[in-house]
């Protein structure tokens, strides 16, 4: 897995945080567990286990590595321009980039939580 420069990552980790993309990391994961477990009639004690677990550290490598080839330069740009866009976000709605090896990975990872994979204590 390719990770960008140390000072990439500073530009990375401000993108991350304009983008409120932990945020939306943990609600698109909980609203996918939530539907799964009233499908599945799981527990209140399961979904809450379950739910605990998910965990932005156990994703965010994805988004380093989506943006390890861009330069300091593209990333500058890239920060500016979520700066702009979502510092007026009047709908509460902010502006997450992502692609499809991120979306990909999301899904898998959201796979994982409802299996249980992550769950660090029973």
């Amino acid at each position: 897995m390719a990770m960008p420069t140390d000072s990439n990552v500073i530009l990375v980790d401000k993108i991350i945080e304009v983008t409120k993309h932990e945020e939306y990391f943990i609600d698109y994961c909980t609203k996918k567990v939530k539907k799964y477990s009233i499908e599945n009639n799981w527990s209140p004690e399961r979904t809450n286990l379950i739910l605990e677990s998910i965990k932005f550290k156990y994703y965010n490598s994805t988004i380093y590595n989506s943006y390890a080839f861009y330069s300091i330069d593209q990333l500058k740009s890239l920060l500016d321009a979520l700066t702009l866009i979502n510092k007026d976000s009047k709908n509460h709605m902010t502006m997450v980039l992502t692609n499809s090896m991120m979306q990909s990975n999301l899904d898998l990872f959201v796979e994982g939580v409802i299996q249980g994979r992550y769950v660090t204590s029973k």
